[in-house]
């Protein structure tokens, strides 16, 4: 019978989704997710023409079911169904699904972190027990036993350790969080909507609402991470990268930018100098979140200070050469820089022994400190130039 079958269904289910393990359950009992969804149009039909008296365990059973298994659904997506039967649905697709995997020697990482000793003190629970600690300071002076008071920090040390830490990494493609106990979730940057993206970086937390929902906890490199998530959901980046460089033809220098007739009180302008073939180009260091909005849109939160000049060129440098140069010159406009083409700069000679580079046009010049590592590359550029 169709209502005795319902209502065995529903029993089990909501058995299940009320355990602390019930995404381990549901992925056990997938088979009775399928058999509820498909009761559904016989427990319609029967709730429709049935007496009243008799559905009302039915009725009631149901009616709770649909509200935890909403609730449930809503730790995967905010994606949701407008009736019991699609609900079901659409959390029997999910728990079928294959958990994600950590990226792969074939998927560039662009950014991973995890949990630092920074979001352990600014989490509650490490003020709750410093509050704990001051208020019990009598208490330890009179009777000398420490004993509850460093039980109730490991506690609240080890409950933060399992339950609120984990490592995040950031591809081109997907986010993906692994507590450190507990299922992976990951979230296609394609399925970012704008305002999907809530950050709370001083605590290390931020939230991501996409094709699934995800929130990473407690980890370093928050503020950071929000920032790139911001960067690579949009245009140009998404869909174009791959997470390789593509411009190798390249020199990214610590630079100080100052008028050529500048008096030697005066403080040079720090920034970072980019060489390329035909052209040089400066951008301030201070203005980093100017050459941010330039890349990810004017519409885009302002970055953490963690966001500097020089990793926003690296990010540039995912791009086509031909994208790359596009930018490079929108960054320089935004910022206040500097764009010197390959024909009209004038190189300066550098001290003998030291590893700078002069260069300017139109009465404004940088000078550039090159590591070892970059001299190659700069000289090559340089010569190209003079060439």
């Amino acid at each position: 019978m169709a209502m005795d079958r319902a209502l065995a269904r529903y029993t089990t289910l909501l058995r299940v989704m009320r355990s602390p393990r019930w995404k381990r359950l549901l992925r056990a009992h997938v088979e009775q997710l399928r058999e509820a969804r498909e009761l559904e149009p016989s427990v319609d039909a029967l709730l429709a023409d049935g007496e009243e008296c008799s559905l009302r365990t039915l009725r009631s059973r149901r009616e709770r079911l649909e509200v935890l298994a909403r609730k449930r659904l809503a730790h995967f997506t905010r994606q949701g169904g407008a009736s019991l039967r699609e609900v079901l649905g659409r959390l029997e697709t999910l728990v079928r699904e294959p958990l994600p995997q950590p990226p792969g020697r074939d998927e560039p990482v662009l950014l991973e972190g995890t949990q630092g000793w920074r979001q352990l003190l600014s989490w509650p629970g490490s003020w709750v027990f410093v509050l704990l600690a001051i208020t019990n300071r009598h208490g330890l002076e009179r009777y000398g036993n420490p004993a509850p008071l460093l039980v109730a920090g490991g506690a609240f040390f080890l409950y933060f350790h399992l339950r609120c830490s984990g490592r995040f990494w950031l591809t081109a493609k997907r986010l993906m969080w692994q507590p450190r106990f507990g299922e992976p979730v990951q979230v296609s940057l394609q399925s970012i909507a704008p305002g999907g993206i809530s950050a709370l970086p001083a605590w290390g937390e931020v939230k991501v609402e996409g094709d699934r929902t995800l929130t990473v906890r407690h980890a370093g490199q928050a503020g950071l991470l929000t920032a790139m998530l911001d960067l690579h959901r949009r245009s140009p980046f998404l869909g174009a990268v791959d997470g390789t460089p593509r411009v190798n033809d390249v020199s990214v220098l610590p630079a100080w930018r100052a008028p050529e007739a500048a008096s030697p009180e005066s403080r040079p302008e720090p920034g970072v100098a980019v060489l390329r073939p035909g052209y040089a180009a400066f951008l301030p260091s201070r203005r980093y979140a100017e050459v941010f909005r330039s890349l990810a849109g004017l519409e885009a939160r302002s970055p953490e200070a963690d966001v500097t000049v020089e990793l926003l060129v690296e990010q540039m440098r995912l791009l086509s050469e031909t994208e790359f140069d596009v930018r490079m010159r929108q960054a320089v406009l935004a910022s206040g820089g500097e764009l010197w083409l390959a024909e009209e700069v004038r190189s300066g000679s550098a001290p003998e022994g030291e590893r700078m580079y002069r260069l300017g046009a139109r009465g404004m010049g940088m000078e550039m400190r090159a590591e070892p590592a970059q001299v190659e590359a700069t000289d090559r550029i340089v010569s190209h130039w003079v060439a």
